[in-house]
């Protein structure tokens, strides 16, 4: 039996659906998570705290929703526990990254061990500790990357993981278009060593319970949701409600996440919004979406986003920015998208949704037949891809 094995610290929204594919095919599928706990990772649910460190196995019926979505025999997942001694002081930094060093050189070991026929490292550009497995890994390593670098003040310089992935000849897989682009751009990447292979939804979601919030919710509301940063268009959403003014009628605009943009502060104080500033649990999220009329992403720039992948598993349309990530997986057929930082777009987006249900019932019904209107980003195709691209 063929073995693949992930390792990362998140992302599981993306990484579950495609284990899924593997398992439906036949691959065994190990999970390594790179946590101490585990609490309310994307798209699943699972509380856990590894009794010791270096690799610990997740009893089955600690993980038991995830096994009855991806699979019950074919499907294992275990966390890699590590110790990183004052590693948030500049002082003693090096030090403590021999030991994170050391460390991942005897997880490695035990992962050569297992006879898998393609390790899938996924993190972002700044998740430096990875690299050391790159030394010490056998050659059947990938490493997928959400970021390749940040998307919002972007150089060309490659930060440490990616700098070792290059030396190395670490073949680099990125989820989209415009992802690929930046990567391109990078010092030192051969063009023939990335691959572009995209996600499609994160379809675990439709296997978490919703649970209505504590919060009081509007019933009729448009809804931002995720991590609260200022490079997500806040502000933009913000003066968008503003020209609306009256035309918004019964509509509220829900901010759900934790973090923080200072148009926060003048949201807090319009009754036009509903503030919830904190993490929200899985099982909110897909109450949110369940209730929402439309999700809006106003971000100001970005690489790629699952918030579209997230909405459409409940069917829920989307308006966004114009920017390159979106309209990668946007259309007309189930989404609407303005101009990138333009308020007066966004309010005519949010109007035109609004003023016409019958339009976003038509969207709503296009995104259930996502993938046979968007055959590319069926998860069997995507899988198809990775066994074509590594010989699996």
């Amino acid at each position: 039996m063929k073995k693949i094995a992930f390792i990362e610290e998140g992302f599981l929204g993306s990484t579950l659906p495609l284990a899924r594919e593997f398992c439906r095919r036949g691959y065994a599928v190990d999970l390594y998570f790179i946590r101490n706990e585990i609490h309310e990772p994307e798209g699943c649910e699972c509380d856990y705290c590894s009794p010791h460190y270096g690799i610990c196995k997740i009893p089955s019926k600690e993980i038991k929703q995830i096994k009855e979505y991806v699979s019950p025999s074919l499907f294992q997942m275990y966390t890699i526990c590590l110790t990183m001694p004052y590693h948030s002081i500049p002082v003693v930094r090096n030090i403590a990254d021999l030991a994170i060093a050391i460390q991942l050189k005897h997880v490695a070991r035990k992962i050569n061990s297992m006879g898998y026929e393609m390790v899938n490292i996924v993190a972002n550009y700044n998740f430096d500790r990875y690299r050391h497995f790159f030394d010490y890994l056998a050659d059947n390593v990938a490493l997928s990357l959400h970021e390749v670098a940040d998307h919002f003040c972007f150089s060309n310089k490659p930060y440490p993981l990616l700098k070792k992935a290059i030396k190395k000849g670490i073949p680099l897989v990125v989820f989209s278009r415009n992802t690929m682009q930046s990567a391109q751009k990078i010092q030192g990447i051969c063009p023939n060593n990335i691959f572009y292979i995209p996600f499609g939804l994160f379809d675990s979601f439709k296997n978490i319970p919703a649970a209505e919030l504590p919060e009081s919710i509007p019933e009729k509301f448009i809804l931002f949701y995720g991590y609260i940063l200022p490079y997500k268009g806040l502000s933009v959403l913000y003066e968008a409600v503003r020209v609306l003014g009256e035309e918004l009628g019964d509509y509220r605009v829900v901010v759900a996440g934790k973090g923080y943009d200072p148009i926060i502060d003048e949201i807090k104080e319009d009754s036009r919004f509903c503030l919830i500033q904190r993490f929200l649990f899985n099982r909110e999220i897909v109450f949110l979406l369940q209730k929402a009329y439309a999700v809006v992403c106003p971000y100001i720039t970005m690489s790629q986003s699952g918030i579209p992948q997230t909405s459409f598993v409940f069917s829920t349309p989307v308006i966004a920015s114009d920017l390159d990530g979106f309209k990668e997986v946007l259309n007309p057929d189930n989404s609407i998208l303005f101009r990138s930082n333009d308020a007066q777009s966004l309010a005519q987006a949010i109007r035109k949704l609004i003023k016409d249900k019958g339009k976003r019932d038509i969207m709503s019904n296009n995104i259930k037949n996502y993938y046979r209107l968007n055959p590319q980003y069926a998860w069997d195709k995507i899988c198809d891809k990775y066994i074509q691209n590594f010989h699996l």
